[in-house]
């Protein structure tokens, strides 16, 4: 192997496929980064098991081959590395790169038990907007479980119907549902993408424009993104069925300013005990949110927010942080606010935006 290329271009790739290695894996090669030179290219691939990636970019190749070193000593050392162009070649067990200012040799790994990474038949497929992708998994994932005893909730939830993409998760304690247009017609069925995996595709999202198609299958979901393959596996798993439980009306519904509430939160996040916990009241007499925190260690808060109310007063305690979490999907300047008395999920949603929303259950404390 031995080839030349420019640093910046190879750096880029580097820095996206990096993020896919395993960095405590039992197997060494899942911590490594594979490189094939062939036909004037450069091919990275890096893959955790559950999500993988492969990066092309063009090379002036002398001598093709394939290797594989460890992803975080191969980036370290490019991220620091000057000069316009990097050049590499293999020299027995031992892979040399250098700039015109820097030089290393970088210790290889068998690639002979490096995983393929798989390929998904364009037979169902589904096409939207880049943006709206992005949005779509962005205002939904935070939302995602932890945990691992129920792996279902550690996903996003993608399915599709009547020309509309939906996404939602959920830890049961809060969920989150977007929906966004889709280029393509028919329906896509319920497809589980692990959460993390969802975060990686949201920044190879993140760097391009236009239309991207996603390819699917039982256990797998693939796209190409310019030079990027992405691939990652399924969960087989059934999420809850949440429209179920959606109320189908309301007793008490709050209109106030975005910039207000998240002011608010804010400052009482300041004075919160260990659980976080706010407490909300909606007070139709006042015109007004009260909102409360208090830390017996810090001190206490009172927030009045100025709301446009109609229907009942009630009082509940909220975990805080998942109230505010739940401005950032909000891009409108006022936030509707729905209820059924205490002890019920709260409904938060764009009060000019019917695509977004929120529930947020109650503290029992």
């Amino acid at each position: 192997m031995k080839f030349e290329c420019n640093t910046e271009q190879l750096l880029s790739a580097i820095s996206i496929v990096v993020r896919f290695i395993e960095r405590r894996a039992n197997l060494p090669v899942l911590a490594s980064i594979l490189i094939t030179s062939d036909n004037n290219r450069l091919i990275l691939r890096a893959t955790n098991l559950e999500c993988g990636v492969e990066v092309s970019l063009p090379a002036k190749v002398s001598s093709e081959g394939m290797v594989a070193v460890l992803g975080a000593v191969l980036y370290g050392f490019l991220s620091n590395a000057k000069g316009k162009t990097i050049s590499a070649h293999m020299s027995g067990e031992l892979f040399k790169i250098e700039t015109e200012r820097a030089a290393a040799s970088i210790k290889t790994i068998s690639h002979d038990d490096f995983p393929i990474l798989p390929r998904v038949s364009a037979e169902r497929s589904f096409t939207l907007k880049t943006n709206d992708l992005t949005r779509a998994i962005k205002n939904v994932a935070y939302c995602a479980s932890t945990s691992t005893i129920k792996p279902e909730l550690q996903s996003v939830l993608l399915y599709g119907e009547a020309g509309k993409l939906t996404t939602a998760a959920t830890d049961s304690f809060r969920l989150a549902e977007k929906t966004v247009p889709l280029r393509s017609g028919g329906s896509v069925p319920q497809l589980l993408l692990p959460a993390r995996n969802a975060a990686e595709l949201m920044r190879i999202l993140d760097t391009t424009q236009g239309d991207v198609e996603l390819y699917y299958n039982d256990n797998q979901l693939s796209t190409h993104i310019g030079d990027v393959y992405y691939t990652s596996r399924l969960i087989d798993g059934t999420f809850p069925n949440y429209r179920q439980i959606l109320p189908k009306s309301f007793s008490t519904e709050v209109v106030v300013l975005r910039e207000d509430l998240a002011s608010a939160l804010k400052s009482l996040s300041i004075f919160a005990d260990k659980f976080a916990q706010v407490s909300l009241s909606i007070e139709p007499s006042k015109k007004a949110v009260l909102l409360s925190s208090r830390n017996p260690d810090v001190g206490e808060q009172v927030s009045t927010v100025r709301a446009t109310i109609s229907g009942n007063a009630v009082s509940m305690n909220f975990n805080g942080r998942y109230l505010a979490d739940s401005l950032q999907a909000i891009s409108g300047e006022s936030v509707r606010i729905q209820s059924n008395g205490a002890g019920k999920p709260l409904l938060i949603k764009d009060a000019a935006d019917s695509s977004f929303f929120y529930l947020a259950m109650p503290m029992n404390r």
